[in-house]
């Protein structure tokens, strides 16, 4: 094992303990209810909302393909 990968497996050994440790934190401050964690919060909502932006065309051939399956189901007479 080579200084680099020995450094590189540190780091993320250092990233993975502490990670947890400081979103613990910054619950417990956001739970607090400072100015400083609301002001955070909204700094930080439009990144949250950007994951669930669909893309309009998707949404609809996903909708035309739900259709046509239920379609498919239905087609025929009922025993």
């Amino acid at each position: 094992m080579d200084a680099a990968s020995f450094v590189a497996s540190l780091v993320a050994a250092i990233a993975v303990v502490l990670f947890p440790y400081l979103l613990y934190r910054v619950a417990r401050w956001a739970r607090a209810q400072s100015k400083g964690a609301y002001v955070l919060g909204i700094a930080l909502a439009p990144f949250g909302a950007a994951g669930n932006v669909a893309d309009p065309d998707f949404r609809i051939v996903n909708e035309a393909q739900q259709n046509k399956k239920r379609e498919e189901d239905d087609a025929g007479d009922p025993p």
